[in-house]
């Protein structure tokens, strides 16, 4: 058993979890494309489906239909203020970013399916370039972080089905059907942002790879034991190969930040709702622990909406690092201080990787970086203190 999971290949596992969280997105009526293989060289592309599109709109108009019916009433009638905040800010996030999928699929569906191709693409190209033969997606880090987020999207869908199976009513359960359908798919913001950067992360590491191991390569064959000229040919060959490596990085910070450009308000906004009800939600646990029965399962909840925030905030990182990673590589140090043309060409390559570096600085207030994984960890931390410390000092604890 232990020989056949070492065989396993770890980018194939990542293309398995991408694939079910694909469906997974479908059927909520989050992502209203289909990707499939092109018949004539094999390659995936996206297409539209406007009849699956009509069922998507059809699903996330009616959902907010019957929260707005059913359960914005029952909101409204709680007494304890604690507890009608979180339902607020829990209905309120899902029902704007139910209107933001609703807008971003009508109104920038051409821009949305651009987009995916141009990730496909550049997948293709990035294979094409290397000379080894790579199936799947990404590395061990890309593993490690899907890995978790897909335990993740289990532990959500669980609680969330755990809901439907104490109603006996036909019209709760209904009811309760399509809350979830509506905060599930506003959550899928948040998941579809992680997978997003992770593939720029995914981009940046392969593209790096094939840069510091083949291009390298190529250059110190350059390389002649008596200083003796190099053909034509060769520098030919080894310069096209770089044009190919500028054109893609290029191309990699442009669709990052037509991604980033898309998603960015969305994100942001289940972010912050999320954010509010996750520290409402703690406070529940641990100041009125006895008013829920299942406190294990509540704290998974909390912890899992931390990790969520957490995991998309080291996606965004693993992005900009990676991009930032080709400068460090030393390839000036190579043989080619003989041909004038060749600083030129590295000066380009040069300026070119500072001038498109891959950013992500939401609504151009702060940068996405360590520093802002340790701040939230901090402050969660902090959080977390004050609220035993009330607890005690309030004889609630």
């Amino acid at each position: 058993m232990i020989e056949r999971l070492r065989k396993v290949s770890l980018p194939v596992v990542s293309s398995a979890i991408l694939v079910c969280s694909y469906h997974y997105a479908r059927l909520l009526g989050v992502v209203c494309f289909d990707i499939g293989q092109r018949t004539s060289d094999k390659s995936l592309v996206g297409r539209n489906r406007y009849r699956f599109k009509w069922y998507c709109l059809s699903l996330r108009l009616v959902s907010a239909t019957s929260v707005c019916c059913f359960c914005a009433p029952y909101v409204a009638e709680i007494v304890d203020p604690y507890e009608r905040m979180l339902q607020c800010l829990r209905l309120s996030a899902s029902l704007i970013c139910g209107i933001c999928i609703i807008a971003v699929q009508i109104g920038y569906e051409k821009e949305l399916l651009r987009m995916i191709n141009s990730f496909l693409r550049l997948f293709q190209r990035v294979r094409r370039l290397s000379s080894l033969k790579r199936i799947g997606f990404g590395g061990k880090r890309e593993f490690f972080l899907l890995l978790i987020k897909f335990i993740c999207l289990v532990y959500e869908l669980y609680c969330e089905l755990c809901q439907l199976g104490s109603l006996h009513t036909y019209l709760s359960w209904v009811t309760m059907l399509f809350e979830i359908i509506l905060e599930v798919g506003s959550l899928m913001i948040i998941h579809i942002g992680f997978f997003g950067y992770l593939s720029i992360a995914a981009l940046y590491s392969e593209i790096n790879r094939f840069v510091r191991v083949e291009l390298r390569r190529q250059l110190r064959s350059l390389e002649r034991p008596g200083g003796g000229p190099v053909s034509r040919r060769q520098l030919r060959i080894v310069e096209n190969r770089l044009d190919e490596c500028i054109s893609v990085y290029d191309e990699i910070e442009r669709v990052g930040r037509l991604f980033h450009r898309l998603l960015e308000i969305p994100v942001l906004i289940i972010l912050v709702g999320k954010i509010f009800a996750t520290t409402v939600l703690s406070y529940e646990v641990i100041i009125r622990a006895e008013l829920y029965p299942s406190k294990a399962g509540m704290w998974g909840l909390v912890v899992k909406s931390f990790a969520d925030v957490i995991l998309l905030t080291l996606a965004v990182h693993e992005a900009v690092s990676s991009s930032r990673v080709v400068r460090r590589l030393s390839l000036e140090n190579c043989p080619i201080s003989d041909y004038k043309e060749w600083h030129v060409k590295w000066e380009m390559f040069l300026s070119r990787l500072n001038f498109f570096e891959f950013r992500v600085r939401p609504l151009g207030l702060f940068e996405v970086s360590n520093e802002v994984i340790l701040l939230f960890l901090s402050s969660m931390i902090t959080y977390f203190t004050y609220v035993v410390q009330y607890g005690m000092q309030t004889n609630l604890l």
